[in-house]
């Protein structure tokens, strides 16, 4: 299928990723009053940025069955949007489609294969309206177009109560080439130039080290789980929600749990120090299906 992206070296999507590494994120979110969310440039006002053409495409990444509130997925779409400016620039914005994780009722209505095109058309939807529209502010524009992007979700799937994390999951890709658009027309080439004065004191922190956190699917065994807490990972994000009922899944969850606390609880780390008492337990992220 053809790339939004036209030039003529084309990559695929972990190669862009690797080389877009360094690139700004997306920070946009919706839901903030404008007047706090208005970026900055050092005493600069935001140029105004027309859209004159779109573009959209997606990957589809196999996987291994991935379990989790009580179901699984088996491949994962990873969503491209493009932004094209009147000035000549452009932007690519990537995204990762999450549909159990977003709504699982949107997953247990449909096939995989439809409930990731449901959201990608929310995608797309999304960036035809931006089409011949002007912004300033990468945060107004996604809260201009949660609204009708939901409503449109709604219709689709035929879900009156879809969940607005769904239509926000559908927005990632465009919010992210809003971002990265906005940093290109306002000659931002700093990540901290770009974050608007009201959430720097909240981003203003620096790690000086970076973990590596595996994640296990529901139905992954203590020996897993051990075997890893060995190689020296340290913080583990372990997914519960067997299936089954609700006793049936609380009963597996508490076992596979017990199991793991045998096989691991005893191993020590110096890189959590959540607790005085227990400052070298290693840390088990936990995420419960709801």
């Amino acid at each position: 299928m053809p790339n939004p992206e036209t030039e003529p070296n084309i990559l695929n999507r972990r190669e862009f990723m690797t080389c877009a590494g360094a690139s700004v994120v997306a920070l946009g979110t919706a839901g903030l009053p404008p007047a706090a969310a208005e970026p900055t440039r050092p005493g600069k006002a935001p140029v105004p940025i027309r859209i004159e053409n779109v573009n959209a495409n997606f990957e589809r990444e196999p996987l291994n069955p991935y379990r989790f509130k009580g179901s699984a997925i088996t491949d994962s779409w990873q969503t491209v949007a493009r932004l094209d400016s009147a000035s000549g620039r452009h932007a690519v914005g990537l995204g990762t489609q999450g549909v159990l994780w977003s709504d699982s009722r949107v997953f247990a209505a449909h096939s995989e294969s439809a409930g990731n095109a449901l959201m990608y058309a929310m995608s797309e939807r999304a960036l035809q309206l931006l089409k011949g529209t002007s912004f300033t502010n990468p945060i107004e524009l996604i809260d201009s177009l949660l609204p009708e992007v939901l409503a449109y979700g709604k219709q689709i799937t035929g879900n009156p109560d879809l969940r607005k994390t769904f239509a926000l999951n559908a927005l990632v890709c465009v919010d992210n080439a809003a971002w990265l658009l906005y940093a290109q027309e306002n000659n931002i080439t700093r990540f901290d130039d770009m974050i608007p004065d009201t959430y720097k004191p909240g981003l203003s922190y620096r790690h000086d080290k970076v973990a590596s956190i595996p994640s296990f699917s529901v139905g992954t065994t203590a020996e897993t789980v051990k075997a890893a807490a060995d190689e020296g990972y340290f913080i583990l994000k372990l997914k519960t929600g067997s299936a089954g009922t609700q006793p049936e899944m609380i009963e597996k969850d508490i076992a596979f749990l017990t199991a793991v606390h045998r096989a691991i609880g005893q191993y020590e780390t110096p890189y959590t120090p959540l607790y005085e008492e227990r400052q070298n337990t290693v840390l088990l992220r936990c995420q419960w299906a709801v």
